[in-house]
């Protein structure tokens, strides 16, 4: 009779614990002020462009030479690629604006793909062109001293954030004007943001020309574009 006695007790004791533990849980998953009661929220992505005409220009140029060694590919290639060198520096541009885009040899082989019968050798640098209207001239007598390799022209700002934050500002706006229609017909009004990420996509697209370009009597004719960037952002408001 003890033990039956004993083990009631302790069924209420743990009745009590239970019963007093389960106020305290639900007043902790209950809604914080400010959130809107219901956690809705609505993710907007907005969008802008930036159109600027470009104040530089990255140039490609190189050498490419073949020769029965390879030694004799790199030699050769390294003779030419000097004369490119000067004629690139003697246009004005300063030594810190040419960079190794990459060297390359390698070997070629017969029909049948067995015997190797030469070597190339290739050597391109990037020439960055402070002064938009010297690009013409540098691609000529960068041809006319053996360049016979390019990746084209790529026209780009100097100053990357250009325009930037008045473009962030109306994609931003772009995207509240979104987030209001969408919240006005769900029935609900705009809270605080929650979330804002930024994505931005320069379209800087290469230009290509021709390697011989610069060996016509009459300069390399040079049109730069105009540069569109553009800015999204994807903003997350609560709905209140």
């Amino acid at each position: 009779m003890k033990a039956k006695v004993s083990w009631g007790a302790a069924g209420l004791m743990l009745g009590l614990v239970v019963a007093l533990t389960l106020p305290s849980l639900a007043q902790s998953s209950s809604p914080s002020p400010g959130t809107g009661g219901s956690g809705r929220t609505v993710m907007v992505t907005g969008s802008a462009s930036i159109r600027s005409a470009p104040d530089e220009a990255v140039v490609t140029l190189g050498v490419q030479t073949q020769a029965p060694t390879a030694q004799g590919a790199l030699q050769q290639n390294a003779s030419r690629m000097n004369n490119v060198m000067k004629a690139i520096l003697g246009d004005g541009v300063k030594p810190t604006d040419i960079a190794t885009a990459w060297v390359n040899l390698y070997s070629n082989y017969d029909s049948g793909g067995t015997a190797i019968v030469s070597y190339s050798a290739q050597n391109q640098v990037n020439v960055t062109v402070r002064d938009l209207s010297n690009v013409g001239s540098i691609i000529d007598d960068a041809v006319g001293a053996g360049a016979n390799l390019s990746n084209g022209i790529q026209f780009q700002l100097s100053d990357q954030n250009q325009g930037m934050e008045r473009a962030l500002a109306e994609a931003v706006a772009n995207a509240r004007a979104k987030a209001e229609a969408l919240a006005s017909a769900g029935d609900a009004s705009l809270g605080s943001v929650v979330t804002i990420t930024e994505g931005t996509t320069p379209h800087y697209p290469p230009i290509p020309f021709a390697a011989d370009a610069g060996r016509a009597e009459a300069s390399t004719p040079i049109s730069p574009p105009t540069l569109e960037t553009q800015v999204t952002v994807t903003v997350v408001w609560s709905l209140v």
